[in-house]
Parts: structure tokens; sequence; C-alpha cells
């Protein structure tokens, strides 16, 4: 027993020691957009500053959006990486020098909007980056990413302010080169293609509902500029170890389901501590709350993530509509939470601020009451008639809700169901094995029992009952 528990840690360590170090890279750009307005380090930065920067955030990812059959995939347009990192870099240097050389309105409002823009771009480079990849992976690099950031946000605080402005302007630079060497680990065949085509009936409203809601939740509760306590930094911490070893484990314990389970009590608990009246103590609030949000957005990622991996939907435009949205609602929540506190009585707004959770409470409940399950639709409305002859951009997604039926209709268990996704891609063992950091054995247990339920004997009557050409 004892030997088993340590050939299986064994066996997780290596896989973390096998893990590019590129992939970290979301974590350089989520401390990248706390160092302006966190720290207390750079004189003049305010709300409305950080407002306006958020602004130009969702502005540009609804214009990546609107613009994504032109100009995604991101990540291979020379244009956009050049503008990427000309914006990002070149708003953080404007912003420095108005900080510290020359005071000017006007110099610091065109940095935070070009910076604001080079982030939009480069985070839905990143969407592109998972949506290449199983769900499994997203869950592991995403929430070691998180958690590789909050690190570097700690080692940040205290830092003088000469080290934090040289900082703003390096880290855009290797977060975008670390995107672009992550994507050359992807094989060819998987990299992102061109989107052909939009359909409305391809956006996932459900996730996207459900991530505007919470986010104008926290909008109204939590002001962004803050300082970061410990609470903050050790909540993320805690809730990214958590899902990284729990994928790594491979336990029974852990599913997807275990994330939005507890995204849910903690989302809704960290809500509740901020509001003025129940306010207990801030390291617990904003454990909970950083926990809670940070679960749920890793959680949307996983979704979205897969719904592109599964669907073969444009990860740029999918995101891109999301995240637009996501920081325009936030947006949204400051200025209620500023009328309210201009307007309203303390009671007044206590009231406010308890309706706006219990909104939270009901988004959850209704969304996870219908979709249960990581391969659900969730809101997307594909039909065969939809894909034009020839035209093979939503030909995964019609395979997938295939396999998703199927999964349903026999009471295949979500592994089950997921290796169910990978053989209709026709993926061999060995690469379902890396795909779900199991062993061989395992997946072909669940193969046999996939067969099973199935009522097949074969992988060519299993492709029969996909429609699977062999």
């Amino acid at each position: 027993m004892v030997e088993g528990f340590l050939a299986r840690w064994k066996g997780i360590f290596s896989r973390i020691g096998a893990m590019p170090v590129a992939f970290l890279g979301v974590g350089l750009y989520r401390a990248w957009l706390a160092i302006f307005f966190r720290f207390d380090a750079f004189p003049g930065m305010g709300f409305a500053d950080y407002a306006l920067f958020e602004g130009a955030i969702g502005v540009s990812s609804l214009a990546v959006a609107l613009c994504a059959c032109r100009i995604a995939p991101l990540w291979s347009n020379r244009r956009i990486i050049r503008a990427t990192a000309v914006f990002m870099t070149g708003g953080s240097a404007l912003c420095v020098f108005v900080c510290f050389v020359v005071e000017s309105e006007v110099l610091k409002w065109a940095g935070l909007i070009a910076a604001g823009v080079g982030l939009g771009f480069l985070i839905l480079m990143w969407t592109e980056f998972y949506g290449t990849l199983n769900p499994l992976r997203v869950a592991v690099y995403h929430a070691a990413g998180i958690f590789f950031g909050e690190l570097i946000i700690w080692l940040f605080t205290g830092l003088e302010a000469v080290y934090l402005a040289t900082l703003s302007v390096v880290l855009p630079l290797m977060s975008l080169a670390w995107m672009r060497r992550s994507m050359r680990h992807i094989p060819d065949v998987d990299l992102p293609r061109k989107m052909a085509k939009v359909d409305r009936g391809a956006v996932p409203w459900k996730p996207i509902l459900l991530m505007a809601v919470c986010t104008f939740a926290t909008g109204f509760g939590v002001l962004p500029d803050q300082p970061i306590i410990a609470g903050n930094i050790v909540g993320t911490l805690l809730v990214t170890a958590f899902v990284f070893f729990g994928v790594l484990s491979a336990s029974k314990w852990f599913n997807f389901d275990t994330i939005y389970q507890l995204a849910f009590p903690l989302m809704t608990i960290g809500l509740l501590l901020i509001a003025p009246s129940l306010s207990i103590g801030p390291q617990v609030a904003a454990g909970c709350y950083d926990a809670g949000y940070t679960m749920l957005s890793m959680f949307i990622m996983i979704i979205l993530s897969n719904i592109t991996y599964r669907f073969g939907i444009s990860a740029a435009w999918l995101n891109g509509i999301e995240r637009g949205i996501r920081y325009l609602m936030e947006m949204a929540g400051w200025v209620l939470f500023a009328v309210g506190g201009t307007y309203l009585t303390t009671a007044q707004n206590d009231t406010l601020h308890f309706g706006i959770t219990a909104a939270v409470v009901v988004a959850f409940v209704m969304i996870f009451a219908t979709e249960k399950r990581l391969s659900a639709k969730w809101g997307i409305n594909l039909h065969a008639s939809d894909k034009a002859e020839g035209d093979d951009v939503f030909s995964p997604g019609l395979l997938a809700m295939r396999v998703s039926d199927l999964s349903k209709e026999h009471h295949l268990s979500p592994r089950e169901e997921e290796v169910l996704q990978l053989m209709a891609r026709k993926e061999s063992l060995a690469e379902i094995e890396v795909n779900l950091f199991v062993a061989q054995g395992t997946v072909k247990a669940h193969i046999s029992r996939i067969y099973r339920k199935l009522g097949v004997h074969s992988k060519e009557e299993l492709y029969g009952v996909l429609g699977v050409e062999e």
C-alpha cells in the first residue's frame, strides 16, 4: 500500500518535472496586471484609471470577437503579435513616465488604453493555446500558471517602484514569448485554425451568463485599487494547488464537478463577508473571495476551452465574447457601487448587496441544475444542417455532441465520456494515456466498460455507432 502511494506520487512529480516552463506564462501577465494598481507604488493611479484599463480590455476583446474571421488565430498573426508587444510595453512605459517624470492625464490615459488593448489580445492568445488541449491538461496548466502568478505577486510585495517599473515593461514581453513557445509544443494538426464563419448557435450562453453575473457581483463588492493582503494570495494558492494536484492524482474523489461545487459556496461566502454589516475579518473575507472567484474563473476557462477542443470553434471568438462581457459587467458593478455609496443609506446598500449575492446563488443553481457535466452543451445549439457542403468548421462539434448524447443515454461516467471523446478523435491508447494522465491499463479498463455499456465489441462497431468513418 505504501509502495503504491509512493509510486503514484513519484509519477505525479515526474509529470510536473516534464511540464515546460513556458506553460506558466499566464502567471506573468497576471502578475503584470497587479503592478500598477495593487502595490501602492505608482502615484496618481486610482480607481478611475483601473476602470479605464479594464474597459480597454473588454472593448478590445469584443473587437477581436467581431473580427475573428479575419484576424484569428491571433497567435500566428504577426501584425497582432507586434501590436500586442507594442501596446503592452509602450503603454507600461507611458504609465511609468507619467507617474515618475512628467504628470499628464492625457498620456496616462493613452498608456492605460494601450496596455489594456494589448492585454486583451494576449489573454485571447493564451485561450487559443488552452483550446488545443484536453480539459484535464487545461486544468493542470491553468492552475499552475495562476499559482505561479500569485507567487510572483507575493515576491513583488515590498519591492521599490523602480523595480516594479522595470518589470512592468519586461513581463508582457516574457508572457508573449512564452505563449509562442507553448504553441510550438502543440502538434500541427491540433493548432488553431482560421474561422470561416460565425454561427450564433455556437455561443455557450450559460457559462457566459454565469460569469457575467458573478463578475458584476464582485465588481459591486470589491474595488480594484484595494491593496493586496495575505488572504488574497493564500486563498488563490490553496484552490489552484487543490485543482493541480487533484487532476494529477487521478483520484476518484476529484472531478470537474468538484471545482464548481467548491466555487459556489466560496464565492457566496466571500461576497457575504465583504458586505459592510457582515465584515468579520479582512483576511478571511479576502481568502474566501479570491478562492471562490479563482475557482469559478478556472472552471469557466476549462468549459470554454473544452468547447473549443470538442467543437472546433475559434477560441479567440468564443473567449472574446466572454471576456468582453465579463470586463464590461465588472465596470457596471463598480458604477452601481459608486451610485449606491453616494445616494443610498447604509441599510439600503446592504440590502442591495444581499440582493446581488442572491442573484449569484440563483444563477449557479439554475445553470448547474440543467448542465451537470463538463461535456454538456452549455447552451450551444448546433445542427447538422448548419454545416454547408465542404465546410468542416463545426464538424468536430457535431461529433462531440453525438458523443455527449450517447454518454448521457448509456450512463457513461465523466471519465468514460472523456475517453470516448478521445477515441472518436481516433487517438491511440498512448495518446489517451498522456492526455488523461493515467496508465494504459486504466484506459483499457475504461474502454472495456464503454464497449459494454454501448453494446459494441470492437473499434469498428464503435465508429459505426458514432457515425465516424474508419
